[in-house]
C-alpha cells in the first residue's frame, strides 16, 4: 500500500508545472505621522511555485531578501533594516495556501512570515493568464505589532503601525 501511495504522489507531482518569476515588484507603504510617507520597494522577487491544471491550484512560496527593500531615503532604510533584524531574518515570504475564484477576481489565502513570525493573510487578488504567462496583482495590509515589531519613534515622530502592501508579479509557466 505504501508503494502505491508513493507512486500516486509522484504522479501528481509530475503533473505540476513550475512557475518562475519573469519580473515582479512588491511595495510597502506607511507614514511617519506629522512628516511624510515611507515606501520601500523591491524588484528582487523570487518564487518556488507550482501549478497543476488551473489558477486555483497554484501553491508555494513568494519571497525576497529583506535587504532588497529600498526607499528614497538611505538613512530611513538603515532604521528599517534594524527594525526588521535583517541579520537574523534575511527573507520575507508569503506561502500560498489556497486561491479561490470569485465573481470578478480571486481570493488568496496564505501565510506571511516576517521577523520570524508567521500570520495568516487573506486578500483579493487579480490574476490574469495568457498562454504560459500569469500575472498576480493585489494588496493587503497588516500591523507591525502583529509581527512583534514596535513602530519606530524618531524624536517627536512616530511611524504608523499599519503597513500596506501592493504587488505586481509576472510568472512564466515552465512545463
Amino acid at each position: 500500500m505504501f508503494k502505491l501511495l508513493v507512486i500516486l504522489s509522484l504522479a501528481l507531482f509530475a503533473n505540476a508545472n513550475n512557475l518562475t518569476v519573469q519580473n515582479g515588484e512588491i511595495k510597502a507603504h506607511t507614514e511617519v505621522f506629522g512628516d511624510s510617507e515611507i515606501n520601500p520597494t523591491t524588484k528582487s522577487v523570487k518564487a518556488d511555485l507550482t501549478m497543476e491544471n488551473s489558477i486555483e491550484s497554484i501553491k508555494g512560496k513568494i519571497y525576497f531578501e529583506t535587504l532588497t527593500l529600498i526607499s528614497d531615503k538611505k538613512s530611513r532604510d538603515e532604521h528599517m533594516y534594524e527594525l526588521l533584524q535583517v541579520e537574523k531574518f534575511k527573507t520575507i515570504s508569503f506561502d500560498i495556501k489556497s486561491i479561490t475564484k470569485n465573481e470578478s477576481d480571486y481570493e488568496i489565502k496564505g501565510a506571511l512570515t516576517l521577523n520570524g513570525v508567521t500570520k495568516n493573510i487573506k486578500a483579493k487578488i487579480i490574476i490574469n493568464q495568457q498562454n504560459n504567462q500569469i500575472s498576480l496583482n493585489g494588496g493587503f495590509s497588516f500591523n507591525l505589532t502583529d509581527f512583534n515589531l514596535e513602530p519606530p519613534k524618531m524624536m517627536f515622530l512616530t511611524v504608523r503601525n499599519q503597513i500596506d502592501i501592493t504587488y505586481n508579479i509576472s510568472l512564466n509557466e515552465v512545463k
